[in-house]
């Protein structure tokens, strides 16, 4: 009891004097050891509560309000939500590159054909990737107020939402791939692979958007590991059923292309059943009921449109980046094919940094929509800070050594002697956009970890629209200025849009998004 005086009279004083400062404390920010969790004014134990205040205190994401003020328990909390999602897209990425290889063995034309049938996928992910990021801060939200109730029940609707809309693309997928493929672009040859390909991927299509939607699940509820854990062995098993299915090896019969597309398929159900697994064991935050089939499936559609209204406006921003992106690509692709492979290796050489900012970024949704449920706007703000700080290290360390040795860098992806003169200038307008870069990935986490998507959504199209698309064909159409142009245009859009999200961020409006 004594014990329990002086640390109340301890956070007196702290509250005392951030008044004198012109500072007021959250009234939920009161240390969880001062108060029993479960306790009624009158002493009673609601076991209720009891079990809402213990899930709420379980989360990595969230610190009790004195360890807030201390900066090495927030970056040791940041680290382990970023780390494993740092890891998770190295290997991601060590994947795909021997996975190209291995198609790439198949001739030209092949890797061509698979390169295309991956565009409509794209366009399908943005969309998934809405209700995913809709599913993540309602679920981010839930397990900060303790209610861990709502966020299974949310990674549920969502789980139900995205089977629903992959098994209805499904079939559509199967009998237009020649459309969808020749859309793109593609010769004879390279749209009999594709078409080839995209086919026996289309099978694993909906385990794969299900386990997209089921990752965000976990890593909203503060889970960045297991999804880790689970991708990396869903990769390993790719990389393998590649070997076997594309030659033919262990007595399998030689698939090429196809056999490419369904070990992709096959790891991805594996990846769907583990993450389902987990999310039905009584011990995971997020766990599934099962009161019966159909009651099981129901909609519940005002959880529905709580996902959708975060979501659809996620969901517009990935779609209105990627077309972005294509419009932006083709702008420099008409310089000619050399300035184009340059502008292609240097940002395969930007991937080493923005890896490692794409970490802190989840990090900073979860701590920010997980702290916003517990009540702690002051936690949101610093734990972000904290993430902006930790990729900011990262990223403009990563600048320093673009600038230093930018052929160095092109060296790794390309052994052309001709693109080398152009790393000069492309590795170091590079260099700079780090810093922009590094508050634009993570402020836009905080910010969508906030539910606060409809602001991300308006920036993204002022900077992917108006400065990089817009800027990139006045100054290298009109104004001749080739790549340089183009990546002037891609460096001004960084820094509008990084400058918009902390003026956002700075008006603590997002605080007040409901979700």
């Amino acid at each position: 009891m004594h014990e329990e005086n002086m640390k109340a009279q301890a956070y007196q004083r702290e509250k005392d004097e951030d008044r004198a400062h012109g500072l007021d404390r959250d009234p939920g920010l009161v240390p969880k050891d001062l108060t029993a969790p479960g306790k009624s004014e009158s002493g009673q134990v609601n076991g209720a509560e009891s079990e809402k205040a213990a899930t709420q205190f379980s989360s990595k994401a969230i610190l009790a309000p004195e360890d807030m003020e201390s900066r090495p328990k927030v970056r040791r909390a940041v680290l382990m939500l970023a780390w494993p999602v740092i890891i998770e897209q190295i290997l991601s990425m060590l994947t795909h590159m021997v996975d190209s290889a291995m198609v790439g063995r198949l001739g030209a034309e092949v890797v061509a054909g698979v390169s295309l049938s991956f565009q409509p996928m794209m366009l399908v992910n943005g969309v998934f990737g809405g209700i995913a990021m809709g599913n993540t801060v309602l679920v981010a939200r839930s397990v900060g107020a303790g209610d861990r109730d709502t966020a299974s029940r949310a990674a549920f609707q969502a789980l139900v939402l995205a089977a629903m809309l992959a098994l209805v693309m499904v079939v559509p997928g199967w009998v237009y791939s020649p459309k969808l493929i020749s859309i793109m672009g593609a010769d004879a040859k390279a749209l009999s692979s594709g078409i080839r390909y995209f086919r026996w991927l289309i099978p694993g299509a909906p385990f794969m958007l299900c386990s997209f939607i089921m990752g965000g699940s976990l890593r909203g509820a503060g889970d960045t590991r297991t999804p880790m854990v689970i991708n990396a062995i869903a990769n390993l098993l790719n990389v393998f059923l590649n070997w076997v299915l594309i030659w033919g090896n262990l007595g399998a019969p030689r698939m090429e292309e196809a056999g490419a597309a369904l070990a992709t398929s096959i790891s991805r159900v594996f990846a769907f059943a583990a993450m389902f697994y987990i999310a039905n064991r009584p011990k995971s935050i997020i766990h599934f009921k099962w009161p019966g089939f159909r009651a099981a499936l129901k909609p519940d559609f005002p959880l529905i449109s709580r996902i959708i209204s975060i979501g659809f406006p996620a969901a517009l921003e990935r779609m209105f980046m990627s077309s972005a992106s294509l419009i932006y690509a083709r702008t420099v692709a008409s310089l000619g094919m050399v300035p184009y492979a340059a502008h292609v290796v240097s940002l395969n050489a930007e991937s080493m940094s923005y890896m490692p900012a794409f970490g802190f970024s989840t990090a900073a949704s979860t701590m920010v929509g997980q702290n916003l449920g517990a009540k702690q706007p002051k936690a949101a703000k610093v734990s972000a800070i904290e993430c902006w700080k930790m990729a900011a290290i990262v990223m403009i360390g990563m600048g320093i050594l673009f600038f230093i040795f930018p052929v160095g860098f092109m060296k790794i992806f390309t052994d052309d002697a001709r693109v080398f003169p152009y790393a000069y200038l492309t590795m170091r307008i590079m260099a700079y956009i780090q810093i922009p870069e590094s508050i634009g990935f993570v402020m836009g986490g905080a910010l969508r970890g906030a539910g606060d998507t409809r602001t991300v959504l308006g920036i993204t199209l002022a900077g992917a629209w108006g400065l990089r698309v817009g800027l990139a064909l006045l100054l290298v159409r009109y104004f001749g200025m080739g790549l340089e142009g183009a990546w002037i245009a891609m460096a001004a859009d960084w820094t509008v849009r990084a400058t918009l999200m902390v003026l956002r961020w700075r008006s603590d409006r997002w605080q007040d998004i409901k979700v």
